[in-house]
C-alpha cells in the first residue's frame, strides 16, 4: 500500500508517498498545477504499481486549489481523501513537536496521516448541492458589497444633503434614490422645481411622492448646512456608487432566481426535501437554501447531533480537575449556515406557536433571549434534519410532545 500527500498550493503541488513501513516509496517531489503536472503524478503512481487500489491520496480540502486536483485523480479512479486542515495541524503539532512548517513537512504529514485513520473525510457534495453552495456564497458576497456601497453612500450624504433623511427616512428606496441621482447634492437641489421633482417618479409604480413633499425637500436644501465643497465631484461619486449599487442588487435578484429554479428543478425532483422544509412555519427558503448549500443532502449524517456538530452550534467546555467552564459557541463549524438558522430562529418566534412557546419558556427560566434563540436554531436544525431524513412534512405534535 502506498499512502501519497499532496500539499495543494496555487503553482505547484508537493508530493510525498510512503510505503507499508512508513519509509519514501519515491523521493519528494513537485508538480505544477496545470495538465502536464498532474499527468506526471499519474506516471508516477503507475511506475510503483499498476493496481490502482494500492494507494490511498490524501489532500486538504483548500477549496479553489483543491477542487480540480480532486477531481483529476478521482476520475483516475484513484481513492482520494480530502482532509481538514485543521486535523492535518494538529497531527502535525503532535509529530514533530519542533514549530517547523514547510510544504515538504506538510505533504509528508499527510502520507504519515493517512494509515493511521485518525482523520474524519470531508463530505463531497453532489453537482446540484454544489452549485447551491456556490450560488449561496455568490450571494452572500453580493449583500456584504451590497452593504459596503450603502455605507459609501451615506457617508457623503450626511456631508452633501443631511437634510434629506427628514423627508426620506431610508435613502435607499426607489423614490429616494431617484432623487439623488437626479439632485445629488443640497446645493443641486436647491436648481429643482416641485413639478420637476414629482415628474420624475411618474414611471414608479405605487410612488406617493407629493408636490407638497417636493416643496419640503427644496425648502431644506435651501437652508442645509452643506458648505457646497467639491459639489460637482461629489454629485458625480453619488451616481457613481447608485449606477454599482443597482447593478449589485440585479445581480442579486437574479441570483436568488438561479437558487429558487435549482432548488426546485433539480434538488427537489429526486424527492420532496425542499417542499417538505418548507412547511416549516418559520423557515423561509433563504434558511433552506443556505442549510443545503453549505450542509449537502442532509441524510448523509447519521443522527441530527453528528448535524449539529458539523454546524457549530454547541459551547466550547474546558474541564480540569473540578473546575469546569462552559463558553460561547464554538467558531468551528459552518459561519453561513449558523447565520441562516438563528435568523430562522427569529423568524420562528413569530410565526410559529410551538417555538414560540418554547423561546418564551427558556426565557422564564433564566436563560437570555441570545440564548434562548440559539436553543431554537438547534431545534429547528433537528427538526430540518428528521424531516429530509424520513421525507415528511413538518407535523409539530411529533416534534413537540405535550408533557403528561
Amino acid at each position: 500500500m502506498y499512502y501519497v500527500g499532496i500539499d495543494v498550493a496555487k503553482e505547484k503541488h508537493y508530493v510525498c508517498i510512503l510505503d507499508d513501513t512508513g519509509e519514501y516509496a519515491v523521493k519528494p517531489f513537485w508538480i505544477y498545477t496545470d495538465v502536464i503536472g498532474l499527468r506526471k503524478l499519474i506516471r508516477c503512481f503507475g511506475d510503483l504499481s499498476l493496481d490502482n487500489d494500492d494507494f490511498l491520496v490524501g489532500l486538504e480540502s483548500t477549496g479553489a486549489f483543491s477542487e480540480n486536483l480532486y477531481a483529476y485523480i478521482t476520475d483516475s479512479d484513484y481513492k482520494v481523501i480530502l482532509l481538514n486542515a485543521y486535523q492535518t495541524a494538529k497531527f502535525r503539532d503532535f509529530r514533530t513537536v519542533k514549530k517547523v512548517k514547510n510544504d515538504t513537512i506538510d505533504a509528508y504529514v499527510i502520507a504519515e496521516l493517512l494509515p493511521t485513520g485518525k482523520y474524519k473525510e470531508s463530505h463531497i457534495s453532489n453537482d446540484a448541492y454544489h452549485s447551491l453552495k456556490v450560488l449561496g456564497r455568490t450571494k452572500k458576497s453580493l449583500m456584504d458589497k451590497i452593504k459596503t456601497i450603502k455605507r459609501e453612500i451615506s457617508t457623503v450624504m450626511a456631508t452633501v444633503n443631511p437634510e434629506i433623511g427628514k423627508i426620506f427616512p431610508n435613502i435607499f428606496t426607489k423614490t429616494a434614490l431617484e432623487v439623488i441621482k437626479a439632485y445629488p447634492t443640497a446645493t443641486d437641489m436647491v436648481q429643482a422645481t416641485p413639478k420637476k421633482l414629482t415628474r420624475l417618479f411618474r414611471h414608479i409604480k405605487g410612488n406617493n411622492f407629493s408636490e407638497e413633499k417636493a416643496r419640503s425637500l427644496i425648502g431644506l436644501a435651501k437652508t442645509s448646512v452643506y458648505a457646497g465643497r467639491a459639489c460637482k465631484a461629489r454629485a458625480s461619486l453619488l451616481r457613481s456608487y447608485i449606477r454599482i449599487l443597482e447593478l449589485y442588487c440585479q445581480e442579486k435578484k437574479e441570483i436568488e432566481a438561479h437558487i429558487k429554479q435549482l432548488m426546485t428543478e433539480e434538488i427537489d425532483a429526486l424527492d420532496n426535501t425542499v417542499e417538505n422544509l418548507q412547511s416549516i412555519p418559520g423557515v423561509s427558503d433563504k434558511t433552506i437554501s443556505a442549510i443545503l448549500g453549505e450542509c449537502g443532502d442532509l441524510r448523509r449524517f447519521d443522527s441530527a447531533r453528528a448535524f449539529i456538530g458539523y454546524l457549530g452550534l454547541y459551547p466550547t467546555q474546558y474541564q480540569s480537575g473540578n473546575s469546569l467552564s462552559v463558553g460561547r459557541l464554538a467558531k468551528r463549524g459552518v459561519p453561513i449556515a449558523k447565520h441562516a438558522l438563528y435568523m430562522a430562529a427569529v423568524g420562528s418566534v413569530l410565526h410559529n406557536a410551538q417555538m414560540n412557546k418554547l423561546f418564551h419558556d427558556k426565557i422564564s427560566s433564566g436563560k437570555s433571549k441570545k440564548e434562548a434563540l440559539i436553543i431554537l436554531s438547534k431545534k429547528i436544525a433537528t427538526i430540518m434534519y428528521s424531516i429530509a431524513k424520513y421525507n415528511k412534512p413538518y407535523e409539530p405534535h411529533r416534534v413537540f410532545i405535550p408533557n403528561r
